[in-house]
């Protein structure tokens, strides 16, 4: 599904008259939410949608309505809710695509839909249309995509003449040839030649070679012995594919592993950047991001809502995911 950032951009802005700028804003769950109305009327109940979503258990709220309502419409797509309220460009920009996608197999139209009072049912939607408007007024009118301005700012080609080619041929003139009548020959003036017989040697028929005979010293492989190193080949191949992926699961491990600790110093200094460094030492914050760098994979840890690292709790660190799953499960039952 993929589909560039500048394609997806203009996509979202003028399906749902918004005024995205970065693929990062539609990690709340929102913008999902109304294209998933938009394809679906009336699965998700957009008054539960929560607009000035910041945090990440509100972005978790929205990913439910969203999850319900592919679970409603069987559509089967699993959304990775951990890494999406992350925020990070790199999985959004994947799940984005294949919304994109999505949207462009359901073929779906409305005419007569209204984003803007869509948007205005949910939690914090007035307001979010009204940032759209004054960021509208800011730049004027809509501004162009980028591809679109590229391409209006190009000199347009000169127009194609339509005046008709005509191709002129020369005349051509024939001149009728006359022959001279042959002279026409008495039985007299005929003469007979007789062809000289074949020699011997002449006369044998050129000796027919059999193509499909193999000839004495053939090196040619049998079809068992061609199948058998085929068998041979597929069975090396399965093997280097199997270590190939067991190396891409021991690095995407390794990679979220260290990711996560990169992760948890920059909460850790946002928090505390937000509290204007009060009461912070220097001491204190060099040792607490030593603890988050030195920690082992069994020893854990999180940031909590003062900025203070802690262990990380079992029950907290659950897939939200599997969380979501298990809250359908229940609720069906």
């Amino acid at each position: 599904y993929f589909v560039g950032r500048g394609e997806l951009l203009d996509f979202f802005n003028d399906l749902l008259d918004l005024q995205l700028a970065k693929i990062e804003q539609t990690a709340s769950g929102a913008i999902a939410c109304q294209l998933t109305e938009y394809i679906f009327p009336g699965s998700i109940p957009m008054s539960k949608v929560n607009w000035e979503a910041k945090a990440d258990y509100e972005f978790v709220n929205n990913y439910k309505l969203l999850q319900k309502a592919f679970s409603k419409h069987t559509v089967q797509r699993h959304v990775d809710v951990d890494k999406l309220i992350r925020a990070k460009y790199q999985d959004n920009l994947e799940f984005c695509q294949w919304l994109k996608a999505f949207y462009d197999q359901s073929g779906v139209v409305r005419e007569d839909y209204d984003p803007s009072a869509v948007r205005a049912k949910g939690k914090g939607g007035k307001k979010y249309n009204e940032l759209l408007q004054k960021t509208a007024a800011k730049h004027g009118s809509k501004p162009l995509p980028a591809a679109r301005a590229r391409g209006a700012a190009r000199a347009t080609p000169a127009p194609a003449s339509t005046t008709p080619r005509t191709t002129v041929r020369p005349a051509t003139t024939t001149t009728q040839k006359t022959t001279a009548p042959k002279p026409r020959t008495t039985p007299a003036a005929r003469t007979t030649t007789t062809k000289a017989p074949l020699k011997a040697s002449e006369n044998r028929n050129p000796p027919t070679v059999n193509r499909n005979t193999p000839t004495v010293g053939s090196t040619q492989p049998t079809k068992a012995t061609a199948d058998a190193e085929l068998v041979k080949k597929n069975a090396e191949l399965e093997a280097k594919i199997q270590e190939l992926e067991t190396t891409v699961m021991e690095l995407e491990k390794e990679r979220d592993f260290y990711f996560g600790k990169l992760r948890n110093v920059e909460l850790m200094l946002q928090v505390k950047q937000d509290l204007n460094f009060e009461g912070c030492e220097l001491e204190g914050v060099v040792g607490s991001v030593f603890k988050v760098l030195y920690a082992t994979a069994e020893e854990d840890v999180e940031v909590a809502e003062d900025g203070e690292i802690v262990p990380n709790r079992t029950e907290a660190s659950a897939d939200l995911s599997d969380a979501l799953a298990a809250e359908e499960s229940e609720a069906e039952a």
